[in-house]
């Protein structure tokens, strides 16, 4: 029953780190998998060194980062399932690592190799790829009329410009995914810089608790040099059907609208890349 109230309470704290560190270091959701899978991985050996393999203190040392992450992060990410799948498997993994007879010690050894490769699989190509998928909307449809609002003294394009292509990035100075999106969309900006049909405008709003002089503050602090516009009442945020930010529009030279998405991760290691690919189509 101790080693069972031990696993519970190793579970709890695995959940409140795993959660701080995207909290404070990085959203990034691959930095969450390996924190999670090496606590678990560590406890469950812990575990299995201090008595017989126990399920029931396996099962109590995974629910509550798998139910906190369920509930937390699958249902706007469903794509992340995996998770709970291979964190599971560290868990098992590491209960019977040291329980393994010496002629059984190759299984227990090709069973973390199996993590391992799995993990290495699943951080470096299946995240990136599958964020990458669920987060652009691609399409060819007309464009709402939109009024944006010039903020500061350098000029920003506040609505559709014929033969000119407009990538709006909605975004909000409180908002950390927005924060951590935008070196990636001043870096495409400067990709882009010798092709003067491409424009580039960065969009608050008063939705997001902001103001002009306060995002014109927060661009100067930071030495943004991306035009920035506001939104007044979010309205063209919401003209495109967006609920959430940081959110990127990409119109066409006709005005049509050929890329929305919401969201950003720093696990999108080829947010940038495809960004610029796609605006080359244009």
């Amino acid at each position: 029953m101790k080693q069972r109230l031990v696993a519970l309470v190793l579970g709890v704290l695995t959940l409140v780190v795993v959660y701080a560190l995207a909290l404070v270091v990085s959203n990034d959701v691959r930095l969450m998998y390996a924190s999670g899978a090496i606590l678990l991985l560590c406890s469950a050996i812990w575990l299995g060194a201090k008595g017989k393999a126990d399920w029931l203190a396996a099962l109590l040392l995974s629910c509550p980062l798998l139910a906190g992450f369920s509930y937390l992060v699958l249902p706007s990410v469903p794509i992340l399932w995996p998770h709970l799948l291979l964190w599971a498997f560290a868990v098992m993994v590491g209960l019977v690592f040291l329980k393994t007879t010496h002629d059984r010690r190759s299984l227990a050894v090709g069973l973390a190799v199996a993590l391992l490769a799995g993990s290495l699989w699943y951080c470096g190509w299946y995240i990136p790829e599958q964020l990458a998928r669920s987060l652009n909307r691609f399409a060819d449809v007309s464009a709402p009329t939109i009024a944006l609002q010039s903020v500061g003294d350098r000029f920003a394009p506040v609505a559709p410009r014929p033969g000119k292509i407009l990538v709006i990035d909605f975004f909000s100075t409180s908002c950390a995914p927005c924060i951590a999106e935008l070196p990636e969309i001043s870096a495409a900006r400067a990709d882009m810089s010798h092709d003067g049909d491409i424009e580039f405008v960065l969009v608050a709003s008063d939705r997001g608790n902001d103001t002009p002089d306060r995002f014109r503050s927060f661009a100067e602090r930071r030495g943004l040099t991306i035009p920035l516009a506001f939104d007044p009442g979010g309205k063209a945020h919401a003209a495109f059907g967006l609920t959430g930010v940081p959110a990127l529009v990409v119109l066409d030279r006709a005005g049509r609208v050929r890329l929305t998405r919401e969201g950003y991760n720093s696990a999108e290691t080829t947010f940038r890349r495809d960004l610029v690919q796609f605006l080359k189509t244009l």
